[in-house]
């Protein structure tokens, strides 16, 4: 399944489940089932260079958590982000890309004490690579990435509340650049 359907099909399913859940309860239980969602999300700004290649990257984040008890939640987690890549071909000329990524995942998260709590996310991404083609001419390649990550964080507390966590990607493959650790900073509302 590609990434732009998981991210439609979780879009959807969740606002089916919003709109089936408020039809059929009470004014009551729909102020509790409000109550329980919580809202935040980070943005990302990135800059890097290496081995004949830079990249410039600015992405949004946003996720909703829903109360299930008062320390565990669980969500959807969405990614869009902007790449504007540079990339040097074996003809010496410099080859430009603007990829839109785009990852769509589910989190569970739990408060152990009123600051710290432990995060779990499973997340499809799509991943825009330029790749040297026949001829030493870069091209952007797509690769569909399954990530699931582990981790604890802390948060600032109070109903608008600042956020920082890190977590480990447990599938990240041994042959890769890619580091498996995962720095995340954002913002919440009633978490």
């Amino acid at each position: 399944m590609n990434v732009k359907r998981f991210t439609l099909l979780l879009l959807l399913s969740s606002s089916v489940l919003t709109a089936s859940f408020a039809q059929r309860s009470t004014p009551a239980k729909e102020n509790q089932f409000k109550s329980n969602l919580w809202y935040g999300g980070s943005a990302g700004l990135g800059f890097q260079s290496f081995n004949s290649q830079s990249t410039f990257l600015i992405a949004l984040y946003p996720m909703i958590g829903y109360k299930l008890l008062d320390n565990l939640s669980v969500g959807p987690r969405i990614g869009v982000a902007y790449q504007h890549l540079r990339t040097l071909g074996t003809d010496l000329r410099v080859y430009k890309f603007n990829p839109i990524e785009i990852s769509g995942g589910l989190f569970a998260r739990y408060k152990a004490f009123y600051n710290i709590f432990a995060h779990a996310e499973y997340e499809v991404a799509s991943d825009k690579t330029p790749v040297l083609r026949a001829g030493g001419v870069p091209a952007l390649e797509t690769f569909i990435e399954n990530n699931f990550y582990l981790g604890a964080g802390y948060t600032s507390g109070g109903q608008f509340s600042s956020e920082i966590y890190v977590l480990y990607n447990i599938l990240e493959e041994g042959n890769t650049l890619q580091p498996p650790w995962s720095l995340r900073g954002g913002l919440t509302y009633n978490f």
